[in-house]
Formats: C-alpha cells, sequence, structure tokens
C-alpha cells in the first residue's frame, strides 16, 4: 500500500513522544513492504528539504517555541503554503490513503482539504490536538468565532459578502462546507464552549480514527467532537530491545529512575519530596532523572535537590531510541508521576519490559495499564507520603515485588509490543480503504 504520512514533526528534529511513536509506525510499516513518504513541517531545519521518503515542507502556525503569525496576511500565505504543498505531494505521490499524526501546531484547515481529496484518510491520535489545540487555530478561529474583535469582524464580513471567503476556500479551507459560517460549539465564547455537550460536534468530521488510550477518546469526546466510533490501539514498544532479567526477590532496591519531560504536571518535584521522605525513613535510595523539559521548572527542580542534599543524578542519552535500554537496565524501580491526563506514556511499558517494577500515579490512560498489587505499585498523583510508602512497600515485600515485575514483564512482552501494535495498525488502515470504497 502506498501511505501518504501527515504529521507535524518528525525526527530527529523532534519535541516529544508522538514524533518518535510516529516514526516507529513508519518504520515498521516500510519493513512490511509497504511504501510511506512523510510529509511533515521544517521544524528544525529552516528552510524546505524534500526527499524521496520525507518532505519537510510544511509550516508551523505557532508552538514548539515558534514565533506566532504577525497579522491576517501573513496567516493567509502560511494557509495557502501548507494547501499548495498536500495538493502537491498527493498528486505527485498518488497515495492509496492517507494517515495523519499529530496536527499540534500545524494547520487544522488540512483536514477539511483531506475530506475532500479523492484518497482515503485515517487519523493516529496520541495527543490533545483535537481535543485542545483545534480550537485555538489561528486560521479556523478568524473565520469561525462568534464574537470577533471589531476591526476582524468588519474586515471577516465584507470579505464574505464580497465572495472572498469563497475564494479563499479554494486556497486554504475555511470551513467543511459552506452553512458552517460560524462554529459557537469549538471557536464561540467560553459560555458556549462550556456549554457543548459531548461528542455533538458536526463542523468536524474524522470518519477513520483510533487512540492510544481510551482516556484520550473520552476526553476528545468530551470536548464535544463525534469520535465515539474511534477504536483505541495501545501503544506498543520493541520488546526485543528493552528485555532485561527481572532482579531476585533478595537483590535490593537502591536505584531509582524518573523519566518524563521536566515540566508542571510532570511529578518530579513530588518524586523528590517522596525520595526526601524515604530518606527519613532510613530507605538506602536514589534517584535518577532523565528527560529534558522548560528551564524554569528544571531550575526549580535542581534548587530542591540542592536545598535538601538529595542524592540525585541527571542524566543524558546521546540517542534516546538506542541508549535508552541500558538505562533502565542500571536501574532498579522506575517512578512514573505524571500529575496531567497524559493520553498515555511509554517510559511503564519500556520500564515493565527491562524488568523493572514500576510505581506509578493513576492518571491519564496509565491508569488502563496498571493494577496495583498485580502488574505495578501505584499512588494517588501528587501525594508524596503515599508514594514514599510505595517505596517502601518496595523494601518490604521483595516476594510480591518480583511477582509483580514478572507478571508486568509478561503481558508487555505479549501484548504492548511493537509487533502486535503495527498488526492492529495495518488491519485498520485495510479496513479504511474498504470502508472509503463502499462510501
Amino acid at each position: 500500500m502506498r501511505i501518504l504520512v501527515l504529521t507535524n514533526l518528525y525526527p530527529p528534529h523532534q519535541a516529544g513522544s508522538t514524533d518518535l511513536r510516529c516514526q516507529a509506525v513508519t518504520d515498521a510499516l516500510q519493513k512490511r513492504g509497504h511504501t510511506l513518504c512523510v510529509l511533515t513541517s521544517n521544524y528544525g531545519v529552516g528552510a524546505e528539504q524534500r526527499g524521496r521518503e520525507i518532505e519537510r515542507r510544511l509550516r508551523l502556525t505557532g508552538g514548539f517555541d515558534q514565533p506566532p503569525i504577525p497579522g491576517f496576511g501573513a496567516l493567509r500565505a502560511l494557509e495557502r503554503h501548507n494547501g499548495a504543498v498536500l495538493r502537491e505531494t498527493l498528486t505527485d505521490f498518488q497515495p492509496e490513503l492517507v494517515l495523519v499524526g499529530s496536527l499540534r501546531g500545524l494547520s487544522k484547515s488540512l483536514t477539511f482539504r483531506l475530506r475532500a481529496a479523492p484518497v482515503p484518510t485515517a487519523y493516529d491520535v496520541a495527543d490533545d490536538w483535537i481535543a485542545g489545540e483545534l480550537r485555538a487555530d489561528p486560521w479556523l478561529r478568524w473565520w469561525n468565532q462568534t464574537a470577533p474583535p471589531t476591526l476582524s469582524g468588519l474586515w471577516r464580513r465584507w470579505l464574505e459578502l464580497s465572495g472572498g471567503r469563497t475564494r479563499a476556500d479554494a486556497l486554504a479551507p475555511t470551513r467543511l462546507m459552506r452553512g458552517y459560517d460560524r462554529i459557537p460549539e469549538v471557536y464561540g465564547t467560553e459560555a458556549e464552549v462550556a456549554a457543548v455537550p459531548p461528542a455533538s460536534v458536526t463542523a468536524f468530521r474524522f470518519d477513520r480514527l483510533y487512540f492510544c488510550s481510551l482516556a484520550l477518546k473520552a476526553k476528545t469526546a468530551n470536548a464535544g467532537f463525534q469520535v465515539e466510533h474511534g477504536e483505541v490501539i495501545y501503544p506498543g514498544i520493541r520488546a526485543e530491545v528493552f528485555a532485561g532479567q527481572i532482579k531476585p526477590p533478595s537483590a535490593p532496591v537502591k536505584k531509582l529512575l524518573l523519566v518524563t519531560r521536566l515540566e508542571p504536571g510532570s511529578g518530579a518535584t513530588t518524586a523528590l519530596e517522596a525520595l526526601r521522605l524515604a530518606r527519613e525513613l532510613k530507605l538506602p535510595v536514589s534517584l535518577s532523572i532523565y528527560g529534558r523539559g522548560e528551564s524554569a521548572y528544571i531550575a526549580q527542580v535542581r534548587s530542591f535537590v540542592v536545598t535538601h542534599q538529595l542524592p540525585v543524578e541527571f542524566l543524558t542519552v546521546a540517542n534516546t531510541s538506542r541508549d535508552l535500554a541500558a538505562v533502565y537496565h542500571r536501574h532498579d524501580a522506575l517512578l512514573y508521576t505524571a500529575e496531567t491526563e497524559e493520553p498515555f506514556a511509554v517510559a511503564p511499558l519500556e520500564a515493565m519490559a527491562a524488568g523493572l517494577p514500576v510505581i506509578a500515579a493513576k492518571s491519564g490512560g496509565v491508569r488502563e495499564l496498571v493494577r496495583h498489587g498485580e502488574n505495578a505499585f501505584t499512588y494517588t498523583p501528587g501525594d508524596a507520603p503515599d508514594l514514599a510508602r510505595r517505596l517502601q512497600e518496595l523494601q518490604l515485600q521483595p516476594a510480591l515485588r518480583w511477582q509483580v515485575t514478572e507478571t508486568a514483564q509478561t503481558e508487555v512482552l505479549t501484548k504492548f509490543n511493537e509487533s502486535v501494535m503495527v498488526d492492529q495498525i495495518e488491519e485498520f488502515l485495510q479496513h479504511t480503504r474498504e470502508f472509503w470504497q463502499q462510501t
């Protein structure tokens, strides 16, 4: 199958885990004989780059430390550029299917163009670009908001009366179709948006999509979008890369590991406070932290470490995909401390495959993976004393720790390996083609 992958970022110029997920899926489908072309932004390279397998030609509308678009004219030019690039790529590559990854920071008008294109489209939804960021899209908000600033409103009204909006739709779509000239349930006032019932928005249609977790699917539906028909395909990992030997019950748990993006909501400060409490309980534990993040938050974390004289090491690796497995194998347990509703996280899966016991905050999509006392130890997000008690439990119940770790590793290796995930995605894409042919 000839598949065009449309996404905002793509390694090595990435800014998060969804980029690595997209690359993993793309590589795996190529290994199975499919022909793929990735169309992504020029993030990290500046000028456009063209290639047989990767086209870095789209322009971001914001986010990822990119400056906002300065004014309507520049925004219109950007939207026209992105629309033209997509149209040209569809013509040149002639895909049998388009697989859309994250559109965070990218033109959401591309979804309208794809709906009008003569090619089936599927959406791989692994972050909240639909549930959260779609409402902030600058181009669609300018055209569809119900209460624009006075000058913008007058300018928009003149364009609509003179046919300018209809002409704009041909180059950079502003709506799904005529009749959706205002979308109060998406671009209305706070009161209008708050009153939107779940799964009621008809101005955006995603006929074929799958989510990385039930939690993200529910969040998207509760934001008003009609996605109840969407499937769930959980992330998979390269199990053979991370698989490691489980340490015996007699082995002490001394070296803890935290793998996260260091930003508010990551729970890193909760982990540090729990470490401080554990040290007061005379537990001989230290903590290694791996992850990039926001400079202000990293400074806060480092200050806490210095103030309380905690045994904490900040790790760096040259290549995350290649070197992270060795990091897991050098540690005794993983902490997953997220305090926000993350769609899903692969670090617990990787650690479980590596033979590490996992202590996980019951938050986001990971709630669908962990079961306390069966395949993980869980605690209340943000509750440092609760986390400290779990650290103590690892020390005091070695037999339980070993059994929990063995169960987790077996589940991950059989249910959450990359091969299982790609089997499900491949089947979904084939059904997408059949669905499109029948409509």
